[in-house]
């Protein structure tokens, strides 16, 4: 499923940010990608199934700071981030005190990309974690203007 009319939440985020970030489609199959996920230890919940459902396979592109910057929801870079184990998802969990996903990565640091229960998308890497917004298409409208707080906790 690559075509963004299956995804129109996808187009719209598009449209919007066009001229200031490109957006690659890649092949989308969410039982092979739920499949991963479980091969790699992490439960599929209903939540996840339903970002992968609509912004799995994703590649966002955009310039900060005269450099070029991506987030990629692509399952397999995701579940290779050298941040990402079941077991370190677990413990920012806990740290977090709500339940979070693994979802994407982030910039060539690949820090985690981090959906939690009550939907707020947060960045965590070396330095700690980053909320970014509430909702998916508002931490990509967020980052891709550098309109969010990068203060770390």
């Amino acid at each position: 499923m690559t075509d963004t009319r299956e995804r129109p939440a996808l187009q719209e985020l598009r449209d919007a940010l066009s001229g200031t970030a490109t957006f690659e489609f890649h092949s989308l199959d969410i039982e092979s990608a739920c499949r991963q996920y479980t091969e790699d230890g992490y439960d599929v919940t209903p939540q996840l199934r339903e970002f992968l459902e609509h912004y799995g396979e994703i590649t966002v592109t955009w310039m900060w700071r005269q450099r070029e910057q991506q987030l990629t929801t692509s399952v397999e870079t995701t579940l290779e981030s050298t941040h990402a184990t079941p077991r370190n998802v677990r413990v920012l969990s806990k740290r977090l005190d709500t339940p979070v996903l693994l979802v994407g990565t982030v910039f060539s640091t690949e820090e985690c990309v981090l959906l939690a229960e009550n939907g707020d998308v947060l960045f965590y890497g070396d330095a700690g974690f980053q909320r970014v917004a509430n909702g998916f298409e508002n931490a990509v409208r967020a980052l891709v203007a550098g309109d969010w707080d990068k203060s770390f906790f």
